[in-house]
Parts: C-alpha cells; structure tokens; sequence
C-alpha cells in the first residue's frame, strides 16, 4: 500500500492508496498516528472544508472479539455529545476498511504537549490586540503552569462526570488519550483561560458500561497508567479510571509519570513497594531556583487519586467535591477584556461558579457540520455485513 497520498488523485490522475477511494467523500492529506487497531490519518471533507480524524480499521484484521470492541465503540461514541470529548461526525463502511471520521483536534495530544512545554503548532495565541502570537508560558523544567494544571483537572474531571453519569468506564485514560484544540472564542466568553487549550478525551475502544456497583476482569489499557487491580489481574470497578486520572494529573503538575518501568510486571513491583507518593519539590537534593513547587491540595488529591487498594482511593463524588477541583474554577471574563490581563499570573483562585456546562454553538459553523449523518444515530447499524455502505455517492461528474 503505498505510503503516500497521490498528488493527482481526484483530479484524473493515478488513483491512490485504497483508503483514497474508499474514504470519498472525505480526503485524505497526512498520516496523524498509527495504533494496536488501528491508523489515524488528518482528512477533511472538500465541500465544507471541515478538517476530520480519519480512524482507519483493516476488516482483515478483525476476529470476533476486535470486532465486538469496534461496535461497542460506535455505539458508545454515538450516545455521547460533550465538549471535553471527541466527537463522531461519520462512519463509512467500506469493502477493506470501516473509517470513523470524527472530530480533529489541531493541537495533538497531551504527551506531546508536555514534551514540548506548550510549544506545539496549530496552539499559538494572540495574548492582545496588535500583539503576535505566542505560545502559553510554562516553566522550563518540571510540570506545566499551575493555571494549565488546574484548566486541564476541571476540563477531565468534566468529562468524567458526563461519563460517570452515563455508567460508563474509559479504562485507558493516558496523555496519548487526551487531546488539545485551541479555545475559540466562544469558549473564552464563557471563562476559560486564554491560552489554555481544550481537552478532549478521545479513543473508547476499551470503554464499556460499568455500573458504580459492578466489577470487571478484563485486561486493558496502558500499563503506565493503568490500576494496580488490572495489572494484578483482579477484579475491578470504574474507580480504575481515578487512578489513571491521578497518574495523569502527576505527569502534568511534575512533568513524568508517578511510576515507570519496562513492562506491567515490574510496574506491578514498583506500585507495591512504594511507600507514598513523592515529588520533586519535597527532595532537598533536588531544590532549585527553576523547580516550581506542586501546590498542597493538588498534592493531595494525587495521593488520594493513586492509593494502592481501590477501597482506599477516593471515590468519584469525593473526586468532584476535592478541594483541588473548588480551586480549579476561574472566574468570567469582564465584557471588555484588557490586553493587559490576557495571560493569568495570579495563583490566586475564584469561588465564582464555573460557567454553564452547555456548549456554545458558533455561529460561523455552517448547519452541514452540525448535522450527524442518519446512519450514525441509526442503532441498528451493525459491522460488518458488507452490504451496508454509508460512502456518499460520486455525482455522474465524479466529483466527490
């Protein structure tokens, strides 16, 4: 298969790769990502020009079980609607492949985000009128900004709690997970600090219902951000997801994982010797002028978040009731925002109440991609009998 898009297809020239054909009406232009099941490709849709995350799933490698998780995917992502986590626009099933177009988020995921202390393309902003654009100011070692730390818990714990409320378990939680965008303006209207990314969780292919009172025994998920109860191989409950929320929230507030090692055996090893959650800043041997300190209650809810026995791990309404998470709500915008106020520098927090949870719809977006294709709301729709095919006919011109 070749490797890239051919320059000339669509256009009368060799076709492409089969993706190419199959993926019409969409187009295919980058390669985003390739994981266990799956490739993600950056596409967008020619009449709209709406730009789209194409997950591409080979049928040939599909047993029975690959593709029970692949339909429960769907039906997952079709029940959910939420502004922290992606969402699906289209579904195409095609002879070689089913391709899930869902929403594209231009800032990459949250790995790469801490790698490059902020400094990634397409999460540039402007902090002022007739200033350039700039990236978000994060220390230059150790964890993000404070203010980012807390506007990613609030926007996480947001979407957990719409999961939550739902009975639904993520059960892969991780940075690679959690994707960025850019705030609009809409959402700044509403509150959020400028500069500050949107977080969206994404990939349900682990996800499945969980009621608080039932447990599981699958084994799922990354190992360094994974329960001790899965890596054990035990049985467990949705408060696998408040671990792995708790491994991330480190990763953010340090700048690497509480716990790392070779594979999930001596991960294992490693959870069940340790005696407490450390950092950084409580190391004399590492103090330093650079090393910006992990505040006292964002401490604490990591503790709590990665306790050992699930038994002992906060529960999800403590989770949301944590004085880090009261700490975490920024205040509303005045109505005339000074440029001079456009980066927060205050650790100082507001008791105002965060802004509504209801989206705000822009009005620039055209109603076509407002609209979810009748065929993804369609409960029936099963995969794969090859005989449906939701691909948009070519006009008798062939244009797409």
């Amino acid at each position: 298969m070749p490797a890239a898009v051919s320059a000339a297809n669509g256009n009368g020239g060799t076709p492409g790769r089969v993706e190419d054909e199959e993926v019409k009406p969409y187009v295919i232009v980058s390669n985003l990502g390739k994981g266990s099941f799956a490739i993600v490709y950056k596409g967008y849709h020619p009449e709209t020009h709406r730009e789209v995350a194409v997950k591409t799933i080979k049928r040939s490698g599909l047993n029975r079980k690959l593709l029970d998780n692949l339909q429960s995917e769907i039906d997952i992502l079709k029940s959910l609607s939420h502004r922290h986590i992606t969402k699906l626009i289209d579904i195409i099933n095609a002879e070689h492949n089913i391709y899930l177009i869902m929403e594209y988020c231009a800032g990459g995921d949250l790995t790469n985000y801490i790698r490059k202390r902020g400094r990634v393309e397409g999460l540039e902003y402007i902090p002022g009128p007739g200033m350039p654009p700039q990236y978000y100011p994060h220390p230059r070692t150790g964890g993000l900004d404070e203010i980012v730390v807390r506007s990613f818990l609030r926007q996480l714990a947001r979407a957990l709690k719409f999961l939550r409320q739902r009975n639904l378990i993520h059960r892969d939680i991780k940075p690679q997970n959690l994707l960025l965008n850019p705030a609009s303006p809409e959402e700044l209207a509403r509150g959020h600090p400028l500069g500050v990314p949107i977080l969206k969780i994404a990939d349900f292919g682990f996800a499945r219902s969980l009621p608080n009172a039932m447990m599981a025994e699958t084994l799922c998920g990354s190992p360094l951000y994974m329960a001790p109860e899965i890596l054990s191989y035990k049985h467990y409950d949705a408060r696998v997801d408040l671990w792995s929320v708790g491994a991330v929230l480190y990763e953010m507030a340090v700048g690497t994982p509480p716990f790392r090692a070779n594979n999930h055996i001596e991960l294992l090893k490693k959870i069940e010797r340790s005696k407490g959650i450390k950092f950084p800043d409580e190391d004399p041997s590492k103090q330093s002028d650079e090393l910006k300190p992990v505040p006292p209650d964002v401490k604490e809810l990591i503790r709590r978040l990665l306790k050992r026995e699930p038994i002992e791990r906060c529960s999800f309404e403590e989770f949301f009731g944590s004085t880090a998470l009261a700490k975490s709500k920024f205040p509303r915008p005045s109505k005339t925002r000074s440029s001079s106020s456009s980066v927060p520098t205050s650790r100082t927090q507001s008791n105002e109440p965060w802004p509504s949870e209801e989206p705000v719809q822009p009005a620039s977006t055209a109603e076509a991609d407002r609209q979810i294709p009748v065929e993804v709301l369609d409960p029936k729709v099963v995969f794969p009998p090859s005989k449906f095919n939701f691909k948009r006919k070519e006009t008798n011109d062939g244009q797409r």
